[in-house]
């Protein structure tokens, strides 16, 4: 009887897994391939695949050496390497350590995975790219939590992503009570940053009993993005759970302190714009020889609307007077003091010079949008546009 190749004490009991065996003669064709044309990167991720299933595959200190090795070869993929006789070296010793994990080697060669992390770094005078030297790291792992007080955050952050929808219909009640299991859930997880968004959260429930601040897009905004974050449970006790959180209650604290982000530079940039068109279009209007007071009223108050909800006082102040001052002309009952006229509706001239000049104030607005603060109306021109 033939005596078996290598000795006993060097192979493994067990057949190796046939993936792996796949994996090594992959390996080896991209070898081939890339060392027939130098230079060629073209078998350079077949190699590069064969190592991912080793990793997937392998054990112990194996994973991290099949890791460090395909991170090498995506430098050599990125030119990050030179190709020289070296990196041939290199990689025939990976496919010996191969060789070496399917034969039941528990450990890789001592030093090599060294020598891969050296040429990684000093190849080229470059590093590698950021992402793959990030891979090296190891992931971050949660610390163990009570399995208790995960459930109750879990069915806290369900009862509030169901209720918070149907706030309209519904009323805050139900989402007031997800609150209140937030914050005993919270205790119980012990995580100092959970803590802080359930009380954060909580005090922003306070505010919805006013109807009103529901609706306010800013709390809607908070208050969507917490519990988006509440929903992620699989982030509890990771760094970036705590990143998050720091972020949110910020937004959170600025609702219950009423301190509204200024407006947006694009939003008062376009709602000048819009200024100018209303107001250009009032102006024809104005023009004509029988003005369209329904044209006049329903641009003002547009104007005041959208300026409202940018909250702008001076516009939308200046035109809710312009709308109401046209409704009252077209009905007759605008006359200016002291005149013989009144009555005449947006046919007298004075009445015609007095909504011009509130226009033109509009326009004088919409050229300050840009500016931190817009300046208010003129008292005498609200006076004016008041007077009956």
């Amino acid at each position: 009887m033939r005596p078996p190749l290598f000795p006993s004490s060097t192979m493994s009991d067990a057949p190796s897994p046939p993936t792996q065996r796949q994996a090594r003669s992959r390996y080896q064709r991209g070898m081939l391939a890339w060392l027939q044309v130098p230079g060629d990167p073209a078998g350079l991720p077949e190699m590069r695949a064969a190592l991912r299933t080793m990793e997937a595959r392998g054990e112990g200190d194996f994973i991290n050496f099949w890791r460090t090795a395909e991170t090498y070869l995506r430098a050599i993929s990125d030119g990050t390497l030179a190709v020289d006789a070296e990196s041939r070296r290199l990689c025939a010793r990976i496919d010996l350590q191969m060789r070496a994990a399917l034969g039941g080697a528990v450990l890789p060669e001592e030093g090599l995975a060294d020598e891969l992390r050296q040429r990684i770094l000093k190849g080229a005078g470059q590093l590698p790219p950021v992402a793959e030297l990030i891979s090296l790291r190891p992931a971050d792992e949660a610390p163990p939590l009570d399995a208790a007080a995960v459930s109750a955050w879990l069915a806290a952050s369900t009862r509030l992503a169901v209720a918070w929808p149907e706030r309209g219909s519904a009323g805050i009640g139900d989402f007031r009570r997800g609150l209140i299991d937030l914050c005993g859930a919270a205790i119980a997880l012990n995580l100092p940053e959970a803590l802080h968004l359930a009380e954060a959260l909580a005090g922003v429930g306070d505010l919805l009993d006013d109807p009103a601040m529901v609706e306010v897009p800013v709390v809607r905004a908070a208050v969507a993005a917490a519990l988006e974050i509440v929903g992620d449970v699989d982030a509890l006790g990771l760094p970036v759970f705590a990143q998050r959180v720091a972020h949110v209650v910020q937004r959170l604290e600025q609702c219950r302190e009423a301190e509204q982000p200024p407006v947006s530079p694009t939003l008062l940039r376009l709602f000048a714009v819009e200024i100018r068109e209303q107001t250009g279009l009032m102006r024809e209007e104005l023009a004509c020889l029988a003005p369209d007071a329904g044209v006049l009223v329903a641009g003002a108050l547009e104007l005041a609307d959208h300026a409202g909800h940018l909250e702008l006082e001076g516009p939308q102040q200046l035109a809710a007077a312009l709308a109401r001052a046209a409704e009252r002309a077209a009905a007759g009952a605008m006359g200016m003091a002291g005149s013989a006229e009144a009555g005449e509706g947006l046919d007298h001239p004075e009445v015609r010079e007095l909504l011009e000049m509130a226009l033109a104030e509009l326009e004088t607005m919409a050229d300050f949008m840009a500016a931190e603060r817009l300046p208010l109306a003129s008292d005498d021109i609200l006076h004016m546009l008041a007077q009956d």
